[in-house]
């Protein structure tokens, strides 16, 4: 089995499959608006009034002014309603299918790809740990820069860096 073409070579196609995957959420974050309530944060009231009258033909008045009041009361009790809510199961799976799509490949065809680049047996093993512990940092970042830059620069900067991820890895590899 360790000679055949698939399991020497079957890996670049689920590693290219994962880049493919990024080029197009790339393309796509530049179109992305920010949210209303991320443009009330900033203090950009009438921007964020102009987009409410875009989104809505109605009532827009009325939403900014009650998302005012959410920011305001931001924090109170906040953990209750957010472990009922219905978005935070749909951005889990949200970060469940990127994952799957993704980064996972890597860590899982991980020792398979460093024993081929001839690497010793326990150094393609203690790799993933090493992926792992860079992805939670980066997960621990991820927040505090979606509140800071909004929505819009994270996804193009996280995109860009998994475009020059894919390329590094690329020409490391070969």
């Amino acid at each position: 089995m360790a000679a055949s073409h698939n399991f020497r070579y079957g890996w670049r196609w689920s590693f290219a499959g994962s880049g493919f995957l990024a080029l197009p959420l790339l393309v796509l974050s530049f179109f992305l608006s920010e949210t209303p309530r991320f443009l009330i944060k900033k203090g950009s009231m009438e921007e964020a009034k102009a987009y409410l009258k875009t989104l809505r033909k109605f009532g827009a008045e009325a939403e900014l002014q009650m998302l005012e009041d959410l920011i305001e009361n931001e924090g109170k009790g906040t953990r209750k309603k957010l472990s009922r809510s219905p978005l935070l199961l749909l951005n889990i799976a949200a970060q469940i299918f990127q994952q799957v799509s993704g980064l996972d490949s890597i860590l899982f065809f991980g020792p398979f790809i460093l024993r081929s680049a001839r690497y010793a047996y326990n150094a393609s093993f203690v790799s993933p740990l090493i992926a792992g512990v860079i992805r939670a940092g980066v997960v621990g970042l991820t927040y505090p820069s979606y509140s800071y830059f909004g929505r819009r620069r994270t996804l193009v900067s996280a995109c860009l860096g998994m475009v020059v991820a894919q390329v590094i890895l690329h020409f490391f590899l070969n």
